[in-house]
């Protein structure tokens, strides 16, 4: 419980400089991706006009991600986007979602134990102190032990690095396509406002447009409130259910807690930071 929320690093020296590096995020951003591609493979590896499971389900996805973006963006810019969309979305869900598979683990290593007990295996000792106090000890040579002992995953949504990473990498795809739409001029045009006209000897007063800093603020803002919004429901969800199944033992009122912040919530914050990312570049359409 004291170790809550601390992360490792190790410091590396570069150029002359010193960066702390969390090898955990590094690690599990890489095996989300390759998770990613290993799906991408399997679900693409032998298309068929009547889908298998995990390529009807990869169909839906893509297919619901693309009249989302379409509706919002138009025919022709979101035909453009739906695979930007559609990447940031699977990745953002991924990452949101791997954090709970030891939990899973965990829980299914304890109804196989339960049931191994209820029909007279003396190796698994179960002692019951209530509902939220339940110590299950299985014994070290069975077969599913192993569930017990899976290593943790850390999301790489969890931490805002991460999230910041995203959300400037949607910052410079979002003005890179305002600026091949509209053109250079047209793009700036849209930090000038409506106050003071831009053309002619009004540009003159450009320096004392009020206008243009406070567009400018608006826009990094919307970077840091971007990313903060994923970070702080990913890892307050994390800490919930950490906090609940360290006083519960992690049998009965984390099961519920588990579906909701790791499945529900991990799905939604998936889609609002995806939709976020649409409407900004709706915004420079």
């Amino acid at each position: 419980m004291d170790k809550i929320g601390q992360i490792s690093t190790y410091t590396v020296s570069l150029f002359g400089h010193s960066f702390d590096v969390n090898p955990i995020n590094f690690i599990m951003t890489w095996i989300v991706m390759g998770l990613l591609a290993i799906i991408a493979i399997l679900s693409t590896k032998r298309l068929n006009i009547i889908p298998k499971p995990i390529q009807n389900v990869a169909e839906l996805i893509y297919e619901f991600i693309e009249d989302i973006v379409i509706s919002t963006l138009g025919q022709k810019d979101g035909k453009r986007f739906v695979p930007f969309i559609f990447t940031v979305f699977v990745f953002t869900l991924m990452g949101n979602w791997i954090g709970i598979l030891p939990n899973f683990a965990v829980m299914l290593g304890t109804l196989i134990a339960v049931v191994h007990n209820i029909f007279g295996a003396e190796s698994v000792q179960i002692a019951w102190a209530g509902l939220t106090n339940i110590q299950l000890t299985p014994d070290p040579s069975a077969w599913y032990n192993f569930l017990f002992h899976v290593p943790d995953f850390e999301e790489p949504t969890r931490s805002i690095n991460t999230d910041l990473a995203m959300a400037l990498m949607v910052f410079f795809v979002v003005h890179a396509f305002g600026i091949k739409k509209n053109g250079i001029l047209g793009y700036l045009k849209g930090y000038w406002g409506d106050v003071i006209p831009c053309e002619g000897k009004w540009l003159l007063l450009a320096p004392i447009n009020i206008m243009i800093p406070l567009n400018i603020i608006s826009e990094i803002s919307a970077v840091v409130s971007h990313s903060f919004r994923l970070f702080g429901n990913i890892f307050g969800g994390f800490m919930i259910i950490t906090i609940v199944s360290s006083l519960t033992k992690f049998i009965a009122i984390p099961i519920g807690l588990l579906a909701f912040f790791g499945l529900f919530a991990g799905l939604v914050q998936a889609f609002v930071f995806t939709m976020l990312a649409v409407t900004y570049i709706g915004q420079k359409a």
